[in-house]
């Protein structure tokens, strides 16, 4: 074998193996760009439930019932304990929710149980009504 037909022979080889690495890259770049996209949620739906329908107009969610843990006066927040939320596929717990209107929540403090509807606007979860639960 010559030596101009050893270097077409490696110039060869290293072009398909080029070609080859390209490919291999390709491939790889769409798997993850795919795996990307089967994986993509909405991130401001609350962690480890499934994404929630966001609220139309007109349409009214049901009322959850719970108990106000914490009032942050500062940020108009209320920390509730509260049990399940149907609309929202969201199981009882402890979470934090911001008012729609602040205005709602101004004779509510810790302590007080409460019923409240939750919606998902925007792509976050606000209490849209809420009020002190009838006394029992």
């Amino acid at each position: 074998m010559s030596i101009s037909t050893t270097s077409a022979a490696r110039v060869q080889r290293s072009r398909h193996a080029a070609w080859q690495l390209g490919a291999l890259a390709a491939l790889g770049l769409a798997l993850i760009w795919s795996q990307a996209q089967a994986t993509t949620h909405d991130p401001s739906g609350h962690a480890g439930h499934g994404a929630a329908p966001t609220a139309q107009a007109g349409a009214s969610a049901p009322f959850s019932e719970g108990e106000i843990t914490r009032r942050d006066a500062r940020t108009g927040k209320f920390t509730i304990r509260h049990g399940e939320i149907a609309n929202l596929d969201m199981p009882p717990m402890t979470m934090v929710f911001a008012l729609q209107d602040s205005a709602q929540g101004s004779a509510l403090q810790a302590g007080d149980k409460v019923r409240f509807q939750v919606e998902k606007v925007n792509g976050a979860l606000l209490i849209t009504h809420i009020e002190a639960a009838p006394a029992h």
